[in-house]
């Protein structure tokens, strides 16, 4: 390498050292491997290659921003481009710096949300604007209850448009003005090549499967980024020609939004690869429902059910629909059962093929393809890991070499630091961990199938475990060899310690119920608050409780020390519902007169609050609360998928139908209401006069309950049966794809944690995501005293594929034990 390229190495290193003295490498190590790299140039390609390795774990990111990421090899860019050039250089730092992507974040989010509190277009052109028509009010067109003869709004909505439309066109002008600036940024690091920046000669290489995949959506998403962004542009321009409506800026946002979210980019291609699918088994059951539908028109001919539900085909496949999702089951077929009971043959049969069996194939549909898409990314994610860590081996490796030396990899680790803060600072006793972790049998050489974990071992981050101490062990050395302390440190781990603790939850459970007993039977306020006095004989055994509980919360503390302590759920749950108990206690000891009525009210609610503790002991729980904490991370991407649905159906109906429900008197629309089961059931929140009003509409369409009713009054004001389209659309995409989605991802995490719980664990994977190791048992020269280990959260990886990379990375490796 040339001088000015180990210039360019050194430079790049002294403001890393300023910035990071926390994670700083020692200067002479520094300045040893930035000559050796500087000899080496072969140490930068193989670190951008194990960068990629490092990166493919980091997929399931809800904005991971891959498309900056993407490593820019020379075989995908253009040949005049340059990616060492010092300019590339800058514009990648800027990019991938933590203060960038979280302002990115910001902005991502702030301009979806601005169509929540934006003024709706339905209202802009109005007399008055939209201020004025939302906050009308009055006595409505028509009531069938006498608590509506007050004044009540004209058009019901949530009361969040907080925003003028100046106001909101400002906002949306900084935040697109954001994604230009963002979206130059991007193109200036591709070389200000179009080609480079929309991945056009990538697209006609033939590259492994994974690498196809993330440049394929990564050049798709780019094209869609810069459309909506020209779209916005031209919304935002057009404001300023008296043109305020612009009613598909709030799609353009979305798309926008779908452009940065890689996670949301792999639901929806999940979603496209199930629809053709479902596509077949929807047409199969079309046609029974067809079939069904003109037997019924048959069958009820010139009767009341075929006057109410079976009018003609269209009508009748409308009412078989609906009542394949029980919404009017049974009520759609009561007319005929009234007159008939054989009535009941008919739409029974109906149901066991379409509720019990349609139903169901779509779900093992939906959960078969979610779980082999699953497992075949994990492959192929998997593969294309080790074959980064291949490549970057070769290169490392020459002639009759065939191993990395530590230098080598602590090179690596230089130019990873230097040029690739997307993956984080790496210090360098976590390299020298890594590196010690992953030389297996002690040689202080890597061999290929060593080196072949270095993606996995990148998973890890390492604590000091003098971090985990206890308060006794910081401030008080001398108890600890104490017999007292030993014999506590005994106790608290001890098996039986746990079961007493348990049976003391069980019995105080008994307790609660007993004790809360009127407040449960519906007794008065009152009545339930003489019963909450301290010379009551049940609230001293509450108060025994309370010292139990906090004793027992207290020697924990003293044993495990507070990171321990509060890095386990149960002891979070525990311990707040101690906290909690002890509060109460005091208030009812020290205040015996003029007690606060909603504090009181906390006491009564945190007692019975303290009987989920019971529920924590039963093993069964345990593990659904192990899934539905578990859960969360992973269904960040669903919940994604699910926002985007909400949020594109609610701006389609507010397009549509905003302004359409309404109890304006002066409106001749409002009429139209009068006697449908909307107004009968008192609905008038529900509608799309805004967003949020439009999103909580949508909520009710994906639980399904009474939808039915929404869509009677939407019909009677859109004036067409055309509008059920909207509901129909909904409950396909909502329901049959991404409501089974998340069915297929609960299913999915609770059988694997079912597994994990079940499965026989040694002594050192008891816990399966961290493990305590000394360095001094590690090959390393440096002493660098007791750690922990856990697997990053950010990779999201559940319990048992967390447990199987410990394995991998530490069995028969060193002698560990479970935190």
């Amino acid at each position: 390498m040339s001088n000015e390229s180990s210039l360019l190495l050194s430079d790049s290193c002294s403001p890393y050292l300023e910035r990071n003295k926390k994670n700083a490498w020692s200067l002479e190590e520094t300045e040893s491997l930035t000559l050796f790299a500087a000899e080496n140039p072969n140490i930068r390609t193989a670190a951008f290659l194990l960068r990629d390795a490092v990166l493919l774990g980091k997929s399931t990111s809800s904005f991971a921003h891959t498309d900056v990421f993407i490593s820019l090899k020379p075989e995908i860019t253009s040949p005049q481009y340059d990616s060492t050039s010092k300019t590339t250089r800058v514009f990648r730092r800027i990019l991938t710096s933590s203060l960038a992507r979280a302002f990115l974040r910001l902005c991502i989010a702030g301009i979806v949300l601005l169509s929540f509190v934006e003024p709706p277009t339905w209202c802009r052109s109005v007399q008055g604007g939209c201020k004025a028509a939302l906050s009308m009010e009055g006595i409505p067109a028509f009531y069938s209850d006498s608590s509506e003869t007050k004044p009540q709004p004209y058009y019901p909505n949530t009361g969040t448009v907080w925003l003028t439309e100046q106001q909101s066109i400002r906002l949306e002008s900084f935040f697109v003005g954001m994604f230009v600036l963002h979206t130059l940024l991007c193109f200036a690091m591709d070389g200000f090549s179009i080609e480079n920046f929309f991945y056009v000669s990538a697209l006609r290489l033939e590259l492994d499967s994974v690498s196809a995949r993330r440049i394929r959506n990564a050049s798709i998403f780019r094209w869609v980024r810069v459309f909506a962004l020209a779209l916005l542009l031209k919304g935002i321009f057009s404001f300023s020609h008296n043109h305020p409506e612009r009613p598909y800026a709030a799609f353009f946002r979305m798309l926008l939004f779908i452009s940065y979210s890689e996670g949301l980019q792999s639901e929806i291609m999940t979603v496209m690869e199930i629809i053709p699918t479902l596509a077949n088994v929807g047409l199969v059951l079309l046609m029974v429902i067809a079939f069904f539908g003109m037997i019924g028109v048959a069958a009820f001919y010139n009767t009341l059910e075929g006057t109410e539900h079976f009018s003609n085909i269209i009508e009748a496949v409308w009412s078989l629909f609906t009542s394949m999702t029980t919404v009017i089951y049974p009520d759609v077929m009561m007319a005929g059962y009234n007159e008939n009971r054989f009535a009941a043959l008919f739409f029974v049969i109906y149901m066991i093929l379409v509720f019990f069996f349609f139903q169901n194939v779509i779900l093992g549909y939906v959960c078969n393809i979610y779980n082999n898409r699953r497992d075949e990314k994990d492959a192929e994610l998997e593969t294309a890991r080790q074959d980064y860590c291949r490549k970057a081996f070769d290169i490392l490796t020459s002639g009759d070499v065939t191993y990395v030396t530590r230098q080598q990899l602590m090179g690596v680790f230089l130019i990873l630091n230097q040029e690739c803060h997307e993956i984080g600072i790496v210090p360098e006793e976590r390299a020298e961990l890594i590196f010690a972790i992953l030389d297996k049998d002690g040689s202080e050489k890597l061999e290929l199938n060593e080196f072949l974990y270095f993606g996995q071992a990148m998973l890890l981050e390492f604590e000091e475990y003098a971090n985990y101490g206890s308060f006794v062990e910081k401030f008080f050395p001398s108890i600890l060899e104490s017999a007292f302390y030993n014999d506590l440190k005994q106790v608290i781990h001890s098996d039986w310690f746990e079961r007493s603790i348990d049976l003391i939850v069980t019995i105080n459970a008994v307790v609660v119920v007993v004790h809360s007993y009127p407040m449960l039977a519906g007794k008065t306020f009152q009545d339930s608050l003489a019963y909450a006095q301290v010379n009551s004989p049940w609230e001293v055994v509450e108060i025994l409780f309370t010292i139990i509980f906090a004793l027992e919360m207290m020697s924990k503390l003293a044993v495990f020390g507070v990171k321990r302590y509060f890095s386990s759920l149960r002891n979070i749950f525990d311990g707040a519902v101690t906290i909690s108990a002890i509060f109460s206690a005091f208030y009812t000891c020290f205040t015996t007169s003029q007690r606060s009525s909603h504090l009181t009210r906390f006491i009564i609610m945190a007692r019975v609050f303290r009987i989920l503790r019971f529920f924590v002991v039963v093993k069964q729980f345990k593990t659904m609360s192990k899934t539905f904490f578990g859960i969360l991370p992973a269904a960040s991407r669903v919940a994604l998928l699910l926002f985007c649905v909400i949020y594109t159906w609610s701006w389609i109906g507010m397009h549509f139908f905003g302004g359409l429900i309404t109890r304006d008197p002066n409106n001749p629309t409002s009429y139209l209401l009068e006697g449908t089961d909307f107004a009968d059931a008192f609905y008038w929140a529900n509608n799309f006069n805004d967003m949020l009003s439009g999103a909580n509409v949508c909520f009710n369409l994906l639980v399904i309950n009474n939808w039915n009713e929404m869509e009677s009054g939407i019909v009677a004001v859109a004036q067409t049966k055309l509008s059920r389209y909207f509901f129909l659309t909904f409950y396909i995409m909502g329901v049959m794809i991404v409501n089974n989605l998340v069915i297929a991802l609960v299913i999915d995490y609770f059988l694997d944690e079912f597994e994990s719980d079940n499965e026989e664990v040694d002594e050192v994977f008891e816990s399966g995501r961290e493990l305590v190791f000394d360095s001094d048992e590690l090959p390393t020269p440096k002493e660098f005293g007791k750690y922990v280990a856990r697997l990053n959260p950010k990779y999201r990886l559940t319990a048992m594929k967390s447990k199987k990379v410990l394995k991998q990375l530490f069995s028969q490796r060193v002698r560990a034990r479970s935190v």
